[in-house]
């Protein structure tokens, strides 16, 4: 992520280890916040695998270049730095389902979805007997008995034709990547390399465009669960944006059930509680009852102590304070966030 990580800063301040939190995934909720703020949410997990020390580089080199400055625990671009982000956006390919970057692992989909392909293909040639290389065998094992399903290869056939108008009607070069992505028998799909040179794009863009194209592809057969490619993949899907245990206490809660109650009954702090529902605000508001959770008193004291844009608000803590005070105070930005981005 080279040159989009240029798209993640601006020519104001930005607390960077949000940024890089944000790319890998670290989901607490000071990340959160400032990712909802920043209004880069869709970038969450865009870069999993990367390291500090590799983003601490980067971040380095730009300031070498000239592109980015650094003070304190901020960072901002410069001049130049906004001129090479504006080329970036003009002439870089720029992501299209990235709302959806909650929904699935990316490489985990796309590995099974590959692996169906290419034993659907070899099916069609009658080669039962071929070892695919880098595949767990918990993966083969799912693919083998999804294999048995009647009539696979002709719907199969019809799904993937349908995937393609899918993707195409969105942007016609990841239709063309998809399908010189998939693998069958005696043929492989481009590299990456090969990819960039065909399409004409940098090969940092054929890895947003591959992230891209399996988020697209998890979301439409996630709107077509009946289909043959539906029952094989949707079992990787995530059921919601956040943990299974933060939807958990956003339900109880839902229906009722006060959040010491929460607290007692799922053995969890009150401050975990609070976590999870401060996640649920930030990442799926409409989840959310606000007038049960946030009152208008509530929100009126808070905004009483604070004044201008909501990420200049300071909250000082005092020994008179309630303990749910911060709770509430970051609410009230959550909620006055939502609304300056409605």
């Amino acid at each position: 992520m080279n040159n989009y990580l240029f798209m993640l800063f601006t020519e104001h301040p930005r607390r960077y280890r949000v940024i890089e939190n944000t790319i890998r995934n670290k989901r607490t909720q000071a990340t959160l916040f400032w990712a909802l703020n920043y209004q880069i949410l869709n970038w969450l997990g865009s870069a999993d695998h990367m390291t500090r020390n590799e983003f601490d580089a980067w971040m380095h080199h730009q300031q070498e270049q000239g592109l980015l400055m650094v003070q304190d625990d901020c960072a901002w671009l410069t001049k130049s730095g906004v001129h090479h982000k504006q080329r970036i956006l003009k002439n870089y390919y720029q992501p299209r389902f990235d709302r959806w970057t909650w929904l699935v692992n990316t490489k985990k989909y796309s590995e099974r979805f590959l692996l169906a392909i290419q034993a659907i293909s070899e099916l069609s040639f009658y080669n039962r007997n071929y070892v695919p290389l880098g595949i767990s065998i918990t993966e083969m094992s799912v693919v083998r008995n999804w294999l048995t399903r009647p009539g696979l290869i002709s719907t199969v056939h019809k799904e993937l034709l349908s995937i393609g108008e899918y993707l195409s009607s969105t942007d016609n070069q990841l239709a063309v990547l998809f399908a010189h992505t998939l693998l069958g028998h005696e043929m492989s799909g481009w590299t990456d390399t090969q990819a960039a040179n065909e399409l004409e794009v940098t090969s940092e863009e054929v890895m947003i465009m591959l992230r891209d194209i399996w988020l697209g592809i998890a979301s439409y057969l996630a709107g077509h669960p009946q289909s043959n490619l539906g029952q094989l993949m949707n079992s990787l899907l995530n059921s919601t944006p956040i943990s299974n245990s933060a939807w958990r206490t956003v339900r109880e809660f839902q229906r009722g059930v006060p959040i010491p109650k929460i607290s007692h009954v799922r053995h969890l702090k009150i401050s975990t509680v609070r976590e999870h529902l401060l996640e649920a605000a930030i990442i799926i508001p409409q989840s959310i009852d606000w007038q049960r959770l946030l009152t208008a008193n509530k929100i009126k004291a808070v905004q009483s102590h604070h004044r201008g844009p909501v990420s200049e608000w300071q909250f000082t803590r005092s020994t008179n304070q309630p303990a749910d005070d911060f709770f509430y105070f970051r609410l009230v930005q959550i909620w006055e966030l939502h609304h300056q981005h409605e």
